[in-house]
């Protein structure tokens, strides 16, 4: 059961990560920064939760 948390919880850093490029990339670096953030939150929240 871990296991598949973790690889939901990996499928979603990824995707976040990837989507705050595509902003800094569309220059909306406010709103990638706050998207990566998340992404690092849900590892803490991940962390935190076991």
């Amino acid at each position: 059961m871990v296991v598949i948390s973790w690889i939901a919880i990996a499928y979603i850093i990824i995707y976040y990560v990837l989507f705050g490029i595509t902003l800094w990339r569309q220059k909306n670096k406010i709103g990638s920064a706050v998207v990566i953030f998340l992404a690092l939150a849900c590892i803490a929240l991940h962390y935190i939760s076991f």
